[in-house]
């Protein structure tokens, strides 16, 4: 496509760039009465067929070269997307949402541009220079070089411009980005502004992110006002040099009038490729900053991905996880976790209790390789999950978290979506295993409910219950619920259990959670205290000890004995 293109555009150039040269023959021939009329209706024809030719060929390459922008973005914005989905959670932690959004929009948009039409523009502008250059050295090569004598001068205020635009424009994504983020933050936050009567202060702050944004557009958009006129003013000065000198030498007898026109046409066309000069500037400038901004991203490589030994001849996991002397900590943190030892068999019920900050979710974020551990401390199925194929073992593991997030989309969808097919009844079976199912029998729309960013036509209860649901559909061999009853009432949860108990006898279950009656039917239950494993037993055995666990229970049922006299 790239060599059809380029094909296209020499002959383009050619088409233009014959014209002058054919005015030229004509009107010597009018200047010595040797033109006739059938000799001008011919040269006539042969410029409006050039004419069309140059048109048509114009068409073709620019359609071409379009599409091939237009097809480098897709692939661009797939490859981004695909990277990002690679990264890992701490990669989103310390990037903003709006500035991913800002790079996956408006820079791939730049870029877009960049390629469909400054390339166009700049390798149509360059090779009909040097085609029109070697025409007028051959017509006048002391005329063609005075009357280029302004043009070094270009060189070097492209030089100074191009630097300073790709900074201001970097700067001026930045400052899209920021209001972007600002934007989503308040959307999303909108219910905690105005419980707080906050909508003034966040206006302002929003208004001082868009007024540099602004600012920073009315310097840019200054720099360019000084470039485009100075790319109009030096080609007017050799317009002037040639007329000067040029008339001299028509008047002298050195050049005929036909080569003047046919000199001055050309420098004319020279004109054209000078103008498109300061746009394609600008749009490499804008371009340039946007290919940066976009490969820092896809320069950045994962830090969660398969290693060299990893074992591909493995394809399902049995739900073991044996934690050996597991110390873990955060980048420039101290350790969260501290010297764990673990061992879960599978196909049973494990539950982490802990006051908050203990190290409870974390634990349960390093099974599915949310994060990395040392090699040698964290083992599925008595192998180290360094040796596991990535994408194997988070099929296998179902997260529900306190958080649980549902998709603007129907109600079966968000159900099915961690399996590539769903069945209705499928879907109803895990419905029912969370609860649910009788609920969604009272929506006026029942599966093919609609609901809403992030689930927001449900209930707290109902979302955790539909993210349970989901994960419930994958049939995992690891199930992990973190926090995930929080906003179920205990009734909810305890038939919650039971039925889970019933669905998911073959695989692991980690219930992580700050309520005793969530963890007393587990096979064992530890407790973690400052990211060490304090005690660890049957609800039963712990009971009977003077422990930590005792302590807990004892707290939450007077709790729930003061709830009860205070509903009474």
């Amino acid at each position: 496509m790239i060599f059809v293109c380029t094909v296209m555009v020499f002959l383009t150039n050619v088409a233009i760039l014959v014209s002058p040269w054919i005015l030229k023959l004509v009107i010597n021939n009018l200047e010595e009465n040797l033109a006739t009329i059938s000799e001008i209706t011919y040269y006539a024809t042969v410029l409006l067929g050039l004419a069309l030719v140059a048109g048509v060929f114009r068409f073709g390459y620019r359609r071409l070269i379009g599409g091939l922008a237009v097809r480098i973005e897709y692939d661009l914005r797939n490859n981004l997307f695909q990277h990002l989905q690679k990264m890992p959670k701490s990669y989103f932690d310390d990037e903003s949402t709006g500035d991913l959004m800002s790079r996956a929009t408006n820079d791939l948009e730049s870029i877009r541009r960049l390629i469909g039409f400054a390339i166009v523009f700049m390798v149509d502008s360059t090779v009909f220079f040097f085609m029109a250059l070697v025409i007028m050295l051959w017509i006048d090569a002391k005329l063609t070089l005075l009357a280029l004598l302004p043009y070094p001068l270009l060189a070097i205020l492209v030089q100074q411009m191009t630097g300073r635009l790709h900074n201001m424009y970097e700067a001026i994504q930045e400052g899209f980005a920021d209001m972007n983020t600002k934007v989503q933050e308040n959307l999303l936050g909108t219910r905690i502004v105005k419980a707080y009567n906050l909508e003034q202060r966040e206006l302002q702050d929003f208004d001082q992110r868009s007024q540099h944004f602004v600012d920073l557009n009315r310097v840019f958009y200054r720099l360019e006002a000084i470039l485009f006129p100075l790319f109009r003013l030096l080609p007017g000065i050799g317009t002037i040099i040639l007329l000067w000198v040029g008339g001299i030498h028509v008047v002298e007898g050195k050049i005929t009038i036909g080569d003047f026109v046919a000199f001055t046409a050309y420098l004319a066309m020279l004109t054209r490729p000078m103008i498109m000069l300061g746009f394609i500037i600008n749009r490499f400038a804008q371009g340039s900053a946007s290919m940066d901004r976009i490969y820092a991203i896809l320069d950045t490589p994962p830090l969660i991905t398969d290693g060299p030994d990893v074992r591909h001849d493995i394809s399902q996991i049995r739900g073991e996880v044996e934690f050996r002397n597991l110390t873990f900590s955060y980048p420039n943190l101290p350790p969260i976790l501290k010297n764990i030892n673990l061992k879960i068999t599978a196909g049973t019920t494990v539950a982490i209790i802990g006051s908050t900050g203990s190290g409870k979710s974390t634990l349960a974020n390093l099974i599915p390789r949310i994060f990395n551990v040392e090699v040698g401390s964290l083992f599925i199925d008595g192998i180290d999950i360094s040796q596991l194929p990535l994408k194997m073992l988070r099929s296998q593991i179902g997260v529900v978290q306190q958080e649980a997030f549902l998709f603007s989309d129907l109600l079966k969808n968000n159900i099915a979506f961690g399996v590539d097919i769903a069945s209705e009844a499928e879907i109803k079976d895990s419905a029912h295993s969370v609860d649910l199912l009788s609920q969604i029998d009272e929506f006026p729309d029942q599966l093919e409910t609609f609901v809403g960013e992030k689930g927001k036509t449900l209930s707290g209860g109902q979302r955790q219950r539909t993210a349970i649901a989901r994960a419930i559909l994958t049939q995992p061999k690891i199930l992990i619920l973190d926090d995930a009853f929080a906003s179920v009432d205990t009734h909810t949860e305890d038939t919650i259990l039971q039925r889970l108990a019933q669905v998911m006898t073959d695989s692991t279950t980690i219930i992580i959670s700050h309520r005793v009656s969530t963890v007393k039917s587990a096979d064992l239950i530890v407790i973690l205290e400052d990211g060490e494993i304090v005690e660890r037993g049957t609800h039963l055995e712990l009971l009977a000890q003077d422990s930590h666990y005792a302590k807990i229970h004892q707290r939450q049922l007077l709790a729930e004995e003061i709830e009860t006299m205070e509903t009474i």
